[in-house]
């Protein structure tokens, strides 16, 4: 997937792709971390045998509550998806259902929304 960051911005395929809102009104709960890594997800409506069911993401960033990421695949809004976290050092991998919330077209990729269904719990080193 063709992505650098540039500014604090992400380039897919010669767009920006800002990580700020897209509008002025902030709904958003939990406070985001940047991230750059890549994930799986699976579409849990397509069917087993589908090879459009797993599709490939770059997270952005990653909240309590969700991420935002770039997809070279659209996805519909409110698409049910299971994204799979893979192991990070001595940590386990994670599989977390979550659904499509916006879905944009950005240059040759998609940026996406995706909100968890139940937000992640809060890290004991982040409480103190």
């Amino acid at each position: 997937m063709p992505l650098r960051n540039v500014s604090g911005s992400q380039v897919c395929a010669g767009e920006f792709v800002s990580q700020s809102p897209s509008n002025q009104t902030e709904r958003r709960r939990f406070r985001r971390s940047v991230v750059g890594m890549p994930v799986h997800a699976v579409r849990r409506e397509t069917p087993q045998n589908d090879p459009r069911r797993l599709i490939g993401l770059h997270i952005l960033n990653v909240s309590r509550g969700g991420v935002g990421a770039i997809s070279q695949d659209a996805l519909d809004r409110r698409e049910p998806l299971t994204l799979l976290f893979p192991p990070l050092g001595p940590g386990r991998g994670r599989d977390t259902v979550a659904q499509v919330i916006r879905c944009d077209r950005a240059g040759d990729c998609y940026a996406v929304g995706i909100a968890f269904e139940e937000p992640w719990p809060e890290r004991e080193d982040a409480k103190a």
